[in-house]
């Protein structure tokens, strides 16, 4: 069993996954806004006055996409600054303490290393 140690984390890297996370949450989060103001609206809360209510009523399929889009944008754009903060704030701490260790064992078939759990040696 050999440790390794992750010493680096690329800043594009992680900001590239960030933005396709980003967009995906931010898209599903759109929808279910999207959704859950028509229902309100339909519902007749007590929130809303009765102008506001119709026009929420008024919401549909094209608002509900327009909704998707805009806040996977947003949530792209999020995701992608925090990513990158967080793999240069990495990179930092990973410098100046070291970073994280992990385990692999390898296998008798000469296959790739395995990851195994965090066991006390």
């Amino acid at each position: 069993m050999s440790r390794r140690e992750i010493t680096r984390i690329e800043p594009r890297s992680a900001i590239r996954v960030g933005f396709f996370l980003g967009l995906l949450f931010g898209a599903l989060f759109g929808l279910y806004s999207a959704f859950l103001l028509k229902g309100m609206g339909d519902t007749g809360l007590q929130m809303f006055g009765a102008n506001e209510a119709e026009q929420i009523k008024a919401l549909g399929g094209v608002s509900a996409i327009f909704m998707a889009l805009f806040m996977g944008l947003f949530g792209a754009l999020l995701y992608s600054l925090v990513s990158g903060l967080c793999a240069v704030v990495y990179n930092l701490a990973a410098r100046w303490f070291g970073g994280l260790e992990y385990h692999v064992q390898e296998t008798d078939d000469g296959a790739q290393p395995t990851r195994t759990g965090d066991d006390d040696e």
